[in-house]
């Protein structure tokens, strides 16, 4: 099969002929249609998350694609049957796994990371890990489920527990962000979008977001003081992660607010401000994709038409290069994703 390949840290992918996968008794092999882009394989490109990647590599962990052989022990899965990956392989008998927090599994491995992923023809994963769906939305847009909507979705759902009324600061409104806006919306949160970038804000209006400021042109704790009359926010979802979001939009919140940070930078650490914390009872959370259930409800929501998953760019396979390049520069607002003769 064809795979796009990381053989050295900053350098591009090669696409390389390499041995097709074969199922185990529980497994499937299933054809890659659509895989997602994200700033995550920029990190993995860049050499930011060398514990989990063994070179040479094939990226890619938000995958949707076709069944094309399955394991001799695999019952409810059938050759032809379209799907959504949950990238994490998880053990299922730790304690995490059994109360219901599988996302942080002690022995988790995760295709596109410490698997092989979607940045190829073909993909083997176990049986469990895949989400059938039968609607005729197409693989591009189920493909970005797991990560750009799920994560956004177990922020809010589970961490938070996000309620109507409640006014939420969204901080980055890329791929995940677009995303955490649609679903604060649906529970009947108020929000407040911030981005660098107008044309990102004004995606963000379309999916009602009620205030957008630029940080880049506005002073964002005033204009949110000025929103919320001095209250703040009930929750901030930061999608950057970086210092100079972070040292403003924490102080965003109100006493007993909640901060989720959902972007990371793996290579720069953010401190908190320990007696703020102390003084105001902040919770702070990070978050790590979904569960499988998760995934699930995101699926059905998705083909009710209650989340609309958006897509900046659908580029051919043998362009991931180019594709990583504009994540790279911040010129992609909602995901990229590779599409199978695109």
């Amino acid at each position: 099969m064809r795979a796009m390949v990381l053989e050295h840290y900053n350098s591009d992918l090669m696409q390389r002929v390499v041995e097709d996968p074969e199922p185990s008794d529980l497994d499937i092999v299933i054809a890659v249609r659509a895989c997602g882009i994200c700033h995550t394989d920029v990190k993995i490109v860049t050499g930011q998350l060398p514990a989990s990647i063994i070179l040479p590599h094939i990226p890619g962990h938000e995958i949707a694609g076709e069944v094309v052989e399955v394991g001799r022990g695999v019952k409810d899965i059938h050759v032809g049957d379209k799907g959504v990956v949950y990238c994490l392989v998880t053990c299922g008998t730790c304690e995490l796994c059994r109360t219901g927090r599988e996302n942080l599994c002690f022995s988790i491995r995760r295709l596109g990371f410490e698997l092989p992923g979607g940045f190829a023809d073909l993909v083997r994963l176990p049986a469990a890990n895949f989400c059938v769906f039968e609607s005729d939305i197409p693989f591009e847009q189920m493909a970005i489920l797991p990560d750009a909507v799920a994560t956004p979705f177990h922020a809010m759902e589970k961490l938070a527990r996000l309620g109507m009324g409640q006014r939420v600061l969204i901080v980055g409104i890329g791929g995940l962000g677009i995303h955490a806006v649609q679903i604060a919306v649906k529970k009947g949160a108020e929000v407040i979008a911030a981005d660098i970038n107008d044309s990102a804000l004004d995606l963000a209006r379309t999916f009602g977001a009620a205030w957008r400021i630029n940080t880049a042109k506005e002073v964002p704790l005033e204009k949110i003081r000025e929103i919320s009359h001095g209250g703040g926010v009930d929750l901030v979802i930061d999608g950057v992660g970086r210092r100079e979001t972070v040292e403003w939009s924490l102080r965003a919140l109100k006493k007993g607010g909640h901060f989720i940070a959902m972007g990371y930078d793996p290579v720069n650490p953010v401190p908190f401000p320990m007696l703020d914390m102390h003084n105001n009872e902040w919770t702070i959370h990070g978050t790590k994709a979904s569960t499988r259930q998760e995934l699930k409800a995101v699926i059905h929501a998705v083909e009710r038409g209650q989340i609309r998953p958006v897509i900046s760019r659908r580029i051919p396979f043998e362009s991931v290069n180019e594709g990583l390049a504009l994540i790279r520069k911040g010129e992609a607002q909602g995901r990229t994703v590779l599409v199978k003769d695109a």
